[in-house]
């Protein structure tokens, strides 16, 4: 077990406890959504067609009143943490220039975090507001309605090309529902004839496509030892998994349904029904997994960026410097730390030849 000093252990406890209330975001945000999904694809589906809008809605707007509550109480948390840290920093024996050292870099993340999941609440909760209007009073198109999900994507666009902060299958993401988007007000705001449905469920289903490929990448690196994922890690990369087979496959069927003009079997509304909530559950259970488990390792190992030196290798050009083991940030996972492959030993050629996406290094080569 890993021995911490007990003064840095109540540092970064009190620091932490920003961060705490925080880490039921996911776990709010699933309850919400995946009721408001059961009752919206319930009424869409015609089983429970007389359920009114405003009712449907009720979950997830006060999943974002539960989220507003927990953002307050971890506001609350750091008023009470700088009050502290401001009398103990007029004392003579004050220690604040060394514990600001531990706390600084947790009470960063824990801002960082909640100005995320509060930008982002805001945004969902206008696009809510804006959904009800329309689909109860027919107030405005669907391309005004979809003005905080144009931001949004926007945003991730102009930061993955021009900020250059995301990896490009990122970015292709970003494109695709971008263009889902634009298809589906073609069809629905201008009622273009040669926009099919299958136009705006393709992009989705692509987006959903790359995301379970990147699943499958991560979770099998972590089988060969290039990924090191910690027991939470693996929980939620395989719950995210299932939640997107499950989305592919009903993102299909949702496909062949639309419009629901034609009569449809009870199994398929069922399965829809049933398919599209339990989605939003696993995502959620899998996030609050890794929510938790970065607590937890913050607290043990603290909030300072860990320095891994780069290796030389002698290539024909002369000695390039290379990464070796380190930590990455992959998103819905948190910090991943990872390790090339080994190619010494007659296993790990094996696993390289088998994968070689992933990137190893030679022992003999290295200094």
């Amino acid at each position: 077990l890993l021995e911490i000093p007990e003064e840095i252990y109540n540092i970064r406890k009190s620091a932490l406890s920003v961060l705490k209330p925080l880490t039921r975001t996911w776990l709010v945000v699933s309850i919400g959504f995946a009721l408001t999904v059961l009752f919206g694809m319930s009424r869409w589906t015609g089983m429970l067609y007389g359920l009114p809008y405003w009712f449907i809605l009720l979950p997830s707007w006060l999943s974002h009143v539960g989220l507003f509550w927990c953002h307050l109480m971890s506001a609350k948390a750091l008023s009470i943490f700088i009050a502290g840290a401001n009398d103990s920093r007029q004392r003579p024996d004050s220690r604040d220039h060394l514990d600001r050292t531990e706390y600084l870099p947790l009470l960063q993340r824990s801002l960082k975090f909640g100005l995320k999941t509060g930008l982002i609440s805001f945004g969902v909760f206008i696009f809510e507001i804006l959904v009800y209007f329309r689909l109860s009073r027919g107030k405005f198109s669907l391309t005004v309605v979809m003005m905080p999900l144009w931001i949004m994507v926007f945003g991730g666009i102009l930061d993955g090309i021009i900020c250059k902060a995301q990896h490009f299958l990122r970015v292709i993401c970003w494109l695709l529902l971008f263009t889902s988007m634009l298809f589906s007000c073609l069809k629905v705001d201008y009622e273009m004839e040669w926009v099919r449905w299958r136009f705006v469920v393709g992009p989705i289903v692509a987006v959903l496509s790359i995301a379970s490929a990147t699943l499958i990448y991560i979770v099998y690196g972590h089988q060969i030892g290039y990924y090191r994922l910690t027991e939470a890690q693996l929980t939620a990369g395989n719950l995210y998994s299932l939640a997107a087979l499950i989305s592919i496959v009903l993102v299909v069927v949702i496909g062949e349904v639309m419009p629901l003009a034609r009569p449809v079997e009870i199994e398929t509304r069922v399965f829809v029904v049933l398919m599209a909530p339990l989605v939003v559950t696993l995502v959620g259970m899998g996030a609050w997994v890794v929510s938790r488990d970065e607590f937890g390792r913050l607290l043990l190992y603290g909030g300072q960026a860990a320095v891994y030196p780069r290796k030389l290798r002698w290539e024909k050009h002369g000695w390039t410097s290379v990464q070796g083991r380190g930590v990455t940030i992959i998103p819905m996972f948190g910090e991943v730390s990872f390790c090339p492959l080994d190619t010494s030993s007659e296993r790990n050629v094996e696993l390289c030849t088998c994968c070689a996406c992933y990137p190893y290094e030679e022992e003999e080569e290295v200094v």
